[in-house]
């Protein structure tokens, strides 16, 4: 019998050692290679039963190779099986669309390889579940996986408005309260311990000189060891006490610093908001006076036209650019240009800045400590997910949204997106001297780390 055969494409060197473990245990011979690129490279001299392709990939991306192996007479017939970390069913009918027969999770298990290949008819039965049990459950590995911190601007939905800023007097209230309330612990814990630590001091003293001062003549020698012995309990479970007064206390401080860390993190959060709402409004008043001018008056057009207006957001590190509340506010801009019937260019591009860079956990790179000097970073280069891939710095909700903009503006606006280069300064980045600190040079990377929209009425 002619053995199977299977191509698996990741840029992850360890999810294809995994998946090729998975698929050898039912008697396929696995081919692995990195890239679309090479992909179809392979594909011109060999024929595989099956190929299991990964969505993410520098370069052509997994979408772009389905539709180019699909194109092809000569590959066109080999199933194809994404498998990918995007879930939903609108992904699954464009991965469908393009020719892909199914979808598969990173969340893999041995009994989704089993059924998949039982529908591609390249095993007789499924393997029974206990021989898989020890795997069960495991996470495809990748090289390239996004840090734990997703941000919950990627879970909000497209359309739920920003989040308006709290007044300064109900902020003003809410810092009181957290201040009142780390005050009352910390006089309550050390109130408990002067007050222990008295007690123990008394009954340590008394002990002391029972110990030193004459004994009575007439007192038995096991009513002193029993005396001495409970002095001795006595100590041991002061100390003990003491001990577990103190840990409470710690763990008390350990709270309060965690609330101070998440008041800071909401000031900070209500600051990013109120300038969101800030850009918002200036774009609503530009995009308000480029649509004003009337029909009958050309020359106003022309001039508002020739106007142009535009909208900056910054993107944190290792954000996706185009996504979270930047595709809220680009979709909420396209909205509104066509409720008021603008006719124009809408220009997208996502501009990178360059940090400072240090290893950080797990050995990924991470902008280096504020106060660290410029020159004991590793590299300064962008975000360690940016390969300068248009497809690598939006995600598939926001290319969605483009896609429905388009087709609902019938001709009207002529949306585009681009990829600027770090090179496009917006804010200077300070100049390289001994004293300069990596934080200052990435306040400034951060500034550069942008997603810029400009829009502009026809003439």
């Amino acid at each position: 019998m002619t053995a199977r055969r299977a191509l698996v494409v990741d840029d992850s060197r360890s999810a294809r050692a995994f998946l090729s473990r998975v698929l050898e245990r039912y008697d396929i011979a696995v081919d692995g290679v990195e890239s679309a690129e090479q992909a179809i490279e392979y594909l011109t001299h060999q024929r595989p039963d099956v190929i299991f392709m990964d969505h993410l990939m520098p370069g052509m991306d997994g979408f772009q190779a389905v539709q180019a192996i699909k194109n092809n007479p000569r590959t066109a017939t080999i199933p194809i099986m994404m498998y990918t970390s995007q879930e939903g069913e609108l992904y699954l009918s464009q991965a469908r669309a393009l020719g892909a027969i199914g979808v598969l999770p990173k969340q893999i298990r041995h009994t989704d390889v089993a059924k998949a290949l039982e529908q591609l008819r390249l095993i007789d039965d499924l393997r029974p579940e206990s021989e898989s049990t020890d795997t069960q459950g495991e996470v495809l590995p990748t090289d390239n996986t996004p840090p734990l911190d997703v941000t919950l601007n990627e879970r909000r939905s497209p359309q739920r408005p920003p989040l308006p800023a709290l007044p300064p007097e109900l902020r003003a209230i809410i810092e009181g309260m957290f201040s009142h309330q780390v005050q009352e612990l910390r006089r309550l814990v050390i109130d408990n311990l002067e007050s222990h630590a008295d007690r123990i001091v008394s009954d340590v003293r008394l002990i002391m000189q029972e110990q030193v001062s004459p004994s009575p003549p007439a007192v038995p020698v096991p009513l002193r060891r029993r005396a001495m012995h409970a002095g001795l309990w006595v100590g041991a479970a002061g100390l003990v006490l003491a001990a577990a007064l103190g840990l409470q206390w710690i763990n008390e401080r350990r709270g309060a610093q965690q609330l101070h860390a998440q008041l800071d993190q909401t000031r900070r959060q209500l600051a990013d908001t109120q300038q969101s709402l800030q850009t918002l409004q200036a774009a609503d008043a530009a995009a308000a006076a480029s649509a004003a001018a009337p029909a009958s008056d050309p020359e106003s057009q022309a001039a508002a036209g020739a106007q142009g207006t535009s909208m900056i957001d910054s993107v944190p590190f290792g954000e996706t650019p185009l996504s979270g509340v930047r595709l809220e506010h680009i979709q909420a801009l396209l909205a509104r240009l066509a409720a008021q019937g603008f006719r124009g260019v809408v220009q997208i591009r996502t501009v990178p800045g360059r940090f400072c860079l240090a290893a950080g956990a797990a050995g990924l790179p991470a902008p280096a400590a504020e106060a660290s000097p410029y020159s004991r970073c590793d590299q300064v280069s962008t975000s360690r997910e940016d390969n300068g891939s248009p497809s690598q710095r939006q995600s598939v909700a926001f290319a969605n949204m483009i896609a429905t903009a388009r087709a609902s503006a019938a001709g009207r606006l002529d949306i585009q997106i681009n990829a600027g280069s770090s090179d496009e300064v917006l804010t200077p980045y300070p100049p390289v001297s001994d004293g300069l600190t990596a934080g200052e040079w990435n306040r400034a990377a951060a500034a550069n780390n942008r997603v810029e929209v400009r829009w502009q009425a026809e003439h």
